[in-house]
């Protein structure tokens, strides 16, 4: 019974994996691409991930440097968070993983990845308000192995190439 329901798992983890992680996940339209234009470079975050998934070996510190210097390699300038802050827009790429730790039967956990590019925007009826908004973004779901949680480190370089692709086509050099 219970290689029956691994077994099940996997097919959806996979399925999931597949099929969900394209732009249905996405705010990519023409009009979202084009809040990208004109920037003078994004700061970066990663959100912090439960002790029991850096203890797997993926580890917030080093991804978020492996983020910065694959954009800086990129020629995307990546800006410091002072920096950011103080840049028309403040604009940031935030990474965030979430990985369902809850005991299950089997070391498969369920996670989604979201990568959103948030500025800090104004009302067009009332432009003296302003407020963060995501822009563009794009993201995916499925589930992974126990001792493969630093594997999680391969989709979330995917959404940022996603990312550098639609950056420097708005922004050529």
């Amino acid at each position: 019974m219970k290689m029956k329901r691994y077994l099940v798992v996997s097919i959806i983890g996979i399925f999931l994996g597949l099929f969900l992680r394209s732009s249905a996940f996405a705010i990519n339209a023409l009009s979202n691409r084009a809040t990208l234009r004109g920037l003078q470079g994004v700061g970066v975050l990663v959100e912090k991930f439960p002790s029991e998934v850096e203890s797997q070996g993926l580890n917030r510190d080093q991804l978020q440097k492996e983020v910065e210097s694959k954009l800086q390699k990129a020629g995307i300038k990546v800006l410091t968070k002072e920096e950011a802050f103080n840049t028309p827009g403040e604009p940031f790429l935030y990474i965030n993983i979430n990985v369902n730790i809850a005991k299950t039967e089997s070391d498969i956990y369920p996670y989604s990845i979201d990568l959103l590019f948030i500025q800090k925007v104004s009302l067009v009826r009332d432009p003296k308000w302003t407020s963060y908004a995501v822009t563009w973004s794009t993201g995916g779901v499925g589930s992974i192995g126990k001792q493969i949680l630093s594997q999680l480190r391969e989709n979330v370089e995917d959404m940022v190439d996603v990312f550098m692709k639609v950056y420097l086509t708005e922004n050529p050099k």
